[in-house]
Parts: structure tokens; C-alpha cells; sequence
């Protein structure tokens, strides 16, 4: 098989600091020749924005490269290779963006008069790299306080990246009796009937499996309780980035570090952001209370057990669910249904073609993506799926790309590390929840068209960002999407059956496709607890913009992360976190400390705008083409390169988005008055308050009436 382009060749260990030094002399020697030709009088975009970033987009496919490496590679040496290419590489961008001589050319350019005759993402280009400069303390400080700020900062990113390298490389667990967890069909008592011990790490899903399926209170407290304490060297480190975030931030004449951070989010102002989350606690709080009617206040660690109680009494049975869903052909499947509503089409790569050259690890999965309407070449995408020993914990879609004389293509790694295990069988790995909203991002990097790669694909504020991905998830629940999805992982392998044959002898072969009744009562009972599910995602939004807002020394130097994220998590969710309040659950968190900081809020300010877009636009009719065509080519296409994201999406929609609409439909899929059955959305409610009251009571008693 011909591919239509070269592979990126994937960098050895060795190659990665001499590749991360080759790229640092590339953007050296253009700026220094930037500098010796150019001056502020004669300085333009076209001749000081415009060579700098052209090395920026060719170099981007071996940076992309690397930094891949970090998530995928499962060489400890390779990933200490990427900590030391990374901190070059931080290093000379603080040098870059501490050259005055530099910033007064770009200062010179935007206010010559072919600035405003730019096209949109020039100018956008411009301003963004402006505001780096303006983040380094150019134009606010002076000599000696720029070089103080500046060592502060990549004293801040050492910081981080020991919080990173602490979290990546935890492998702590507890020894529990086998007998005292439900692990499956498979019975783990000894032949002499007495109890064995299991070893049951936290990663990979132990913590999950216990929580969820141990019959013994006192396992599940035991297996929270030692989770919850694990990481305690991350505690020191935290707090120190948070305080000197909040004093860099004061250095440069903002009052916050959430000020500060806001300028490069959508929302651009952090009362925009306290508003959103104030109207989401002062609603979802009491749709919590409702929920869990006189259960506000149960143990933590409880919650998840009886969740899954109370699915088994809607008969969702998550494991047999599971084995419609094997992992890897679901993946393909959900590329399928893509591929039919954008126009776009997936062809596997050899495994042959995929050698150690092309590929850092033998379960790599490769495509080539094409464009159906003109059989163009779109770009290459990956799929890595599995979890492994020294892979990054945590869902990722991570993009390489690079530039031929054909265009734009792209290669975009898809990571999903965090596999469920039904059971010790590999062949029945299902594919999660986060896998639809990860593609998402895949897809949206593939399709975005833009001059620069700096906004290409998803590279766009992440309150923005994640609401493309957000709302392909929320398709994927569609009951024809879910059938055409599923085959049960049976189907595969012979061996497969012949084993499931010898497990349940008497039994019928199970149905190829998942059945009619188990996926109506998986999209009838889909927001089950959702509404608990956001308050947790509220209460760490309310964290991250509280510990940013430090603005004094007293603030500063009183910090108590510990305290703070117990009490909020307990004030918001409701539960009762009292006897774990010396434990160090947000020294596991990593969003904070890897460019989500000031910016959790994203998930429920784009869930917001996903579900508003989804019940709008597609909900009606949502295999309609010219409604895909339009949101590929309206919104997908632009990535990062509008200025002004909201009123993109307001031009799409045709009005204001609502952001209010998490509310409502937590709100009305809690009295079970909305949900998709049949392939419709039946008719959306807004009730009032006792009528929801009454829905809530029959929504938890099983009742989905409309």
C-alpha cells in the first residue's frame, strides 16, 4: 500500500535534545536576522511577524514530535530526554520573549497602516504574540526586575513539571482479601477455601474497581482512604506554585493570577467566569440535595458503590454492557459514523508500514483520512489506546504536524490510556466514555484550515475548545449510533466464543449487536447522576478560580490548599469528606499545574454551549448532512484563528448561545421530562420548582415518564 505522504518518523531517545536544540537555532537565526535588517520604522507584519512564524510552522512537526513523547513513549529514559528538551526549550522562549529590541518591532508593525489591512488571523497573530510579550513583563518592568521575573518563571516550571514527573510515576496500591470484591465471573477463594491477597493498584482503574464493586464498606473506606493519601510530596509543591503564580502575577501589575491567566481564555474577564459558576452553584447545589434526597452528607467513598446500586435497579449492567464495546473496534466503528457525516473517509495502515521507525510502540494503530468529496488527502491519525507501565495516566489527544509542498497535513496521536477492565480478558477492554470526546479533538484537528499553526485544529482557548468534542460525545449517544457501535467482542475471535461457550454452557450465543432493550435503558437513564457529576466538576472550577485570586500577602502566605479543597468539595458535592480531610487528592489533580489553570471552568462552560448546539442544530434531525457540512465548514475549519469565539458561535446558531442550558437540562433529565429514545430528543420541559421536585423522586424511583 502506497501512503500519499512520508509517516513523521518517530525520534529516538537520543535525538530529541539534539532535534529540541536544532529547533531553538532555527528560531534564533531568524530572529537575529530579523533584528540586523529590520527596524521599528521600517518594520511590518510581513517582514517581522511573518518569517518568524513560517520557522514556526516548519519546525512544528518535530516539536509535535517530542512533546508527543512525554504522553506515549514507555522509556523512563526517553520521557527524561523530553524533561531536558523541555526546559531548553522553555528556557529560550523566556529569552525570546524577553528581548525588548524584539517586542518594539512588533509594537512598530501593528500600528503601521498595513496593519489593519491584515486578514483576520494575521492581525489575531499579531495580538497573540504581543500578549506573550506583555506576560513576560515587556513594556510593564524594567531591566533587572524582567531578568528576576523570568528566573521566577522557569523556577515555576520546574515546579510543575517534579508535580507532572511525581503524578506519572505513582504506583502505589493496597493489598485487599480477594473475597472481599466482586472481580467478575471469575471466583478468586483459593481451592482451600481461604482467603487470597490481591495486589490492587491505584492507576489503571483499581481505585474505580473497588469503589464501585467491593460488597465491604470497610474495603471501599480502606481503598478511598489510601488513595486519597497518596501523593503527599505533591502538597509542598502545589502550594508553592500557586503563591508564586499569585506574586509573578502582582509583579506585573495585576491584581490576580487569575487576571492575568483570563486574558488568553474565551471569557476574557474573570467576573464573566464567577457569574457562570455562581449561577451553576446557587441551581445545581439543589438539584443535589434533591437528588440524593436525605443522602447529602454520606461518605465519599460510598458514591460510587450505590451509583452503580441504583443502575443495576434501571438494569444498566455496566459489564455486560461492556462486551458490546470492545475496545478496539468500537474505536473503529465511531470512525465510521464520522466519516459518513463529514464527508470523510479512514483507511487502516498496514501494521507492516507501522515499524518501530514510524510507531513508539507496537499497539499503534495508524489511518490515512481522506476527503470524499474531491478524494483529497486530509492527514494521518493515530489511535493509542492501551494503558501501559511509564505511559502518561490521564486522556490525551496530543497533534504533529508539519508542512509539505502539498498543504497542511496532519498526524494526530489519539491517546486514551484510561481503559476500563471488565475482567482479565484483553479482548473485552471497553472503549470509555472520554474515548467520543478525545476523537473529537482528533477529528476537529484534522478538518481545522488555517494559515498558522498556532491556531490550528483544537490550539484555541480551551473554554472554547473542548465544545466541539463536547457536543460529538453527545451524538454519540443517539440509539441507531450506539447499535451501529456495538458488536459484541464475541464476534472477533472463534476462540472468543469457544471460551464464552465453555463459561455459560447453557446458554445461547449472545446476539452479535447490542440488544434493543439494554441500549434504551442506557440512553433513558444517560444523565443518571450527571447533575452530581457537575457539581464535582463545579467545586474544582471554584478551586482553581479561588486559589488563583490571591490578592494580598496575607492571602498569599495563609494559603491552605488542603483545607480549601476539602471544604469546597464537601460544601458543593454534598458528601462528607470528614474523615479524609488529611489526605492530598489535589496533589493527583494534574489539570492545574499543566495549563488548566484558570480554566477548569471549561468543562461546564463548554458542556453548556455543547448541549445548546447539540439540541438546537442537531437534535431534530441528527444524521442530516448539510447540518454537518455547515458545522464542519462553520465551526470545525476555523480552530483558533477567530478572535472572537462567542460571536463565532452566535453566527453559527443564529442568536446567543445559552449558556444556561446545562442547568435546564440537568434540571429536566432529572425528572426524566428530556431524553433521547428511539433516535429523538422527545419534547425539552422547564418546570418549575416543585414539579421537578416530584420528577426527581420518580426519576430515582425508575419512572422515566415524560
Amino acid at each position: 500500500m502506497s501512503l500519499p505522504q512520508s509517516l513523521p518518523r518517530v525520534l529516538t531517545t537520543e535525538e530529541i535534545v539534539p532535534a529540541m536544540q536544532r529547533i531553538i537555532n532555527e528560531y534564533d537565526t531568524i530572529r537575529a536576522l530579523i533584528l540586523e535588517a529590520i527596524t521599528p520604522t521600517t518594520a511590518t507584519f510581513r517582514n517581522v511577524m511573518l518569517p518568524l512564524v513560517q520557522v514556526e510552522n516548519s519546525v512544528q512537526g518535530e516539536l509535535g514530535m517530542i512533546y508527543m513523547l512525554q504522553y506515549g513513549s514507555p522509556s523512563l529514559a526517553t520521557q527524561s530526554a523530553f524533561d531536558e528538551a523541555r526546559t531548553l526549550y522553555l528556557r529560550a522562549s523566556a529569552l525570546w520573549t524577553a528581548d525588548e529590541k524584539f517586542f518594539k518591532l512588533l509594537q512598530a508593525a501593528k500600528e503601521k497602516p498595513d496593519f489593519q489591512t491584515l486578514d483576520g488571523e494575521s492581525k489575531h497573530l499579531l495580538e497573540k504574540e504581543l500578549l506573550e510579550y506583555k506576560h513576560a513583563g515587556l513594556g510593564i518592568l524594567g531591566h533587572a526586575e524582567l531578568e528576576e521575573y523570568q528566573k521566577s518563571q522557569m523556577e515555576i516550571s520546574d515546579l510543575e513539571r517534579k508535580f507532572q514527573q511525581n503524578l506519572a510515576r505513582e504506583a502505589g496500591g493496597v493489598v485487599l482479601f480477594a473475597g472481599g470484591v466482586e472481580w467478575g465471573e471469575e471466583e478468586l477463594i483459593s481451592e482451600n477455601h481461604q482467603q487470597i491477597k490481591k495486589f490492587v493498584p491505584f492507576a489503571n482503574g483499581g481505585t474505580l474497581a473497588v469503589l464501585t464493586h467491593a460488597h465491604s464498606p470497610e474495603t471501599r473506606k480502606k481503598m478511598f482512604l489510601a488513595d486519597n493519601s497518596k501523593l503527599k510530596e505533591n502538597k509542598p509543591l502545589f502550594e508553592e506554585i500557586i503563591k508564586r503564580r499569585a506574586r509573578q502575577a502582582q509583579f506585573l501589575k495585576y491584581t490576580t493570577h487569575a487576571e492575568f491567566r483570563i486574558e488568553r481564555r474565551m471569557a476574557k474577564a474573570t467576573s464573566w467566569v464567577k457569574g457562570f459558576l455562581s449561577q451553576l452553584q446557587t441551581t445545581l447545589c439543589l438539584y443535589g440535595r434533591l437528588i440524593t434526597e436525605g443522602r447529602w452528607g454520606s461518605p465519599v467513598w460510598e458514591k460510587r458503590y450505590y451509583e452503580q446500586l441504583v443502575q443495576r435497579e434501571f438494569q444498566i449492567d455496566q459489564l455486560k454492557i461492556s462486551e458490546f464495546f470492545p475496545l478496539e473496534r468500537t474505536a473503529t466503528n465511531m470512525l465510521a459514523i464520522f466519516a459518513s457525516l463529514l464527508g470523510l473517509r479512514f483507511d487502516s495502515i498496514p501494521a507492516e508500514r507501522l515499524t518501530e521507525d514510524f510507531i513508539w510502540h507496537d499497539t499503534v494503530r495508524g489511518f490515512s483520512v481522506w476527503d470524499t468529496k474531491d478524494d483529497c488527502f486530509v492527514g494521518y491519525l493515530y489511535f493509542d489506546l492501551l494503558w501501559r507501565e511509564n505511559k502518561y495516566r490521564g486522556n490525551q489527544s496530543v497533534n504533529i504536524q508539519w508542512l509539505s509542498t502539498a498543504g497542511w497535513k496532519q498526524a494526530i496521536p489519539f491517546n486514551n490510556p484510561d481503559v476500563f477492565l471488565p475482567d482479565s480478558n484483553s479482548n473485552k477492554l471497553c472503549l470509555t466514555q472520554t474515548s467520543p470526546s478525545k476523537m473529537g479533538h482528533g477529528i476537529h484537528d484534522l478538518l481545522a484550515r488555517t494559515k498558522y499553526i498556532r491556531f490550528h485544529g483544537y490550539r484555541l482557548p480551551p473554554d472554547f475548545g473542548e465544545m466541539p468534542s463536547i457536543m460529538l460525545e453527545n451524538w454519540c449517544w443517539m440509539k441507531d449510533v450506539l447499535e451501529e457501535l456495538s458488536c459484541h467482542y464475541t464476534t472477533l475471535d472463534e476462540n472468543y466464543l469457544a471460551d464464552w461457550q465453555k463459561q455459560h454452557p447453557s446458554e445461547p450465543n449472545p446476539p452479535t449487536k447490542i440488544p434493543e432493550g439494554l441500549v434504551e435503558n442506557l440512553i433513558k437513564h444517560r444523565y443518571f447522576n450527571r447533575g452530581l457529576y457537575h457539581l464535582y466538576q463545579l467545586s474544582i472550577s471554584i478551586f482553581d478560580l479561588q486559589i488563583h485570586s490571591l490578592s494580598t500577602d496575607k492571602e498569599i502566605a495563609d494559603l491552605d490548599v488542603q483545607n480549601m479543597w476539602y471544604d469546597l468539595r464537601e460544601e458543593i458535592e454534598g458528601m462528607d469528606f470528614s474523615e479524609c480531610r488529611d489526605g492530598f487528592a489535589f496533589g493527583t489533580f494534574t489539570h492545574l499545574t499543566a495549563g488548566y489553570d484558570v480554566c477548569y471552568y471549561a468543562y461546564l462552560c463548554c458542556t453548556a454551549m455543547a448541549q445548546d448546539l447539540f439540541l438546537s442544530v442537531f437534535a431534530h434531525d441528527p444524521h442530516n448532512r448539510e447540518t454537518w457540512d455547515k458545522y464542519r465548514r462553520g465551526i470545525l475549519e476555523y480552530g483558533g484563528r477567530e478572535q472572537n469565539l462567542l460571536g463565532m458561535l452566535e453566527g453559527f446558531l443564529e442568536r446567543p448561545p445559552n449558556m444556561n442550558s446545562l442547568v435546564e437540562v440537568t434540571w429536566a433529565t432529572t425528572r426524566g421530562a428530556y431524553y433521547i429514545l428511539n433516535g429523538q430528543p422527545k419534547t425539552f420541559y422547564k418546570q418549575d420548582a416543585s414539579s421537578t421536585e416530584k420528577g426527581i423522586v420518580a426519576y430515582r424511583k425508575g419512572r422515566m415518564d415524560s
